[in-house]
């Protein structure tokens, strides 16, 4: 059932809209504003795109720098699409977030299409974690489709899972603190800025979410098993608690995911974050680690 006063799923008008995002980002190549474009997630061929209202289209921008004359292309193009989108009864924003962003909304009144960016000079992507730069290998730019694999370090160890940077310790830590750092490039000066998502908004649902699946899939790259770079959230829980790692609550978790894609953060966040850091604890314990005292 919609929520009252929401718009009906139109699922081929939203797969259309979100493919006139994807030429709006491509125009910037045809420009000299962009170098180069990845589209990650399920936006990109890897993934299939389920249908939903909350729609995070990911986009890697490789750039030549990052100054005002591509702000100001980032908030021109935001303008024109937004305004565009907004005619036929949905939302659209541009964000260049490092960190699982999502807006705020505790339940969606409408459709909302967000541009998730990294933006990105070749120097830029070589500093990101190894963790992250080994599970975005397998996604092809536009212009030179084996970038990403290029700029990919070496297969990541469990040792680097556990203790390296964006690893499981990092990020347990961060859900037991409650308080999950991001930064922002904001618009159009491309000023960057750190913002905190806090275990009071209901945002930081999507930290929990979005550190469990994450923590899930690099566990399995670490193990060198390719199942988790090929399937979708559903097929990879399941195969995961199944061969990986059994956790029951994972599912549960995965299934929460995937319902605030279609309604917003409905769910009780102490239920999520107490059932994302006992996921956590528990995978650090079965990979022996140290795991420090809370408090």
């Amino acid at each position: 059932m919609q929520p009252k006063g929401a718009h009906p799923i139109l699922p081929d008008r939203l797969a259309a809209m979100v493919e006139a995002v994807k030429c709006a980002f491509r125009a910037g190549l045809g420009e000299g504003t962009i170098a180069d474009i990845a589209f990650i997630g399920n936006a990109s061929p890897v993934y299939a795109w389920v249908p939903c209202r909350m729609v995070d289209l990911d986009c890697f921008l490789f750039v030549p720098r990052l100054d005002r004359s591509l702000g100001d292309w980032l908030g021109r193009m935001q303008t024109r699409v937004g305004v565009e989108f907004d005619a036929v009864g949905v939302d659209f924003e541009v964000r260049i977030i490092e960190g699982p962003y999502k807006p705020s909304a505790a339940g969606l009144e409408r459709p909302i299409i967000v541009a998730h960016l990294g933006v990105f000079t070749e120097e830029m992507y070589r500093a990101a974690a190894p963790l992250k730069r080994w599970a975005w290998r397998k996604y092809a730019c536009e212009v030179e489709p084996a970038r990403l694999q290029r700029l990919a370090p070496p297969r990541p160890s469990l040792d680097e899972f556990v203790h390296g940077s964006r690893g499981l310790l990092e990020r347990l830590a961060a859900l037991e603190a409650g308080r999950v750092a991001m930064v922002e490039w904001l618009l159009p000066e491309l000023a960057p800025t750190t913002f905190f998502i806090d275990r009071g908004s209901v945002a930081f649902q999507e930290c929990c979410f979005a550190y469990t699946n994450n923590c899930a899939r690099n566990h399995a790259r670490a193990l060198a098993l390719i199942e988790a770079d090929v399937l979708g959230n559903a097929d990879f829980v399941a195969w995961y608690v199944s061969n990986v790692f059994s956790h029951p609550p994972l599912r549960e978790l995965f299934a929460m995911k995937a319902e605030a894609r279609d309604r917003g953060f409905v769910h009780d966040t102490g239920r999520v974050h107490e059932a994302t850091v006992g996921y956590l604890r528990a995978l650090a314990a079965h990979l022996g680690a140290v795991i420090p005292e809370v408090g």
